[in-house]
């Protein structure tokens, strides 16, 4: 369990705003995230490593089981929605080095 130290730390990380997130999220990540509305969110097609793991509890990230996704609030904490939120505030890709159209809209 964490301390709470850490504890404090998660919830001071989970009030940053979406630019903070996505500077701070690991490399080995960032591939594999999105944006939706004003949320991180992160999918992958495969479990990662035990450090990315940590990495993203210690970010402020939280599994959303439901949506099988991990997913930042950016300080913008809801309720679940009762819709997929990526039908309503669509998904743009976060611009990586690996990305050759930044910003790039998916369907």
């Amino acid at each position: 369990m964490y301390s709470p130290q850490q504890k404090a730390q998660w919830q001071s990380n989970r009030r940053l705003d979406t630019s903070a997130v996505i500077d701070r999220l690991h490399p080995d990540v960032k591939p594999h995230a999105y944006i939706v509305g004003s949320w991180v969110w992160i999918s992958f097609s495969h479990k990662p490593s035990s450090e990315v793991l940590n990495d993203l509890k210690s970010l402020g990230s939280n599994w959303n089981k439901k949506r099988r996704v991990w997913q930042h609030p950016c300080g913008l904490f809801r309720p679940e929605a009762p819709y997929d939120p990526r039908q309503k505030y669509g998904v743009t890709r976060i611009e990586t080095e690996e990305s050759p159209e930044p910003n790039r809209s998916l369907s």
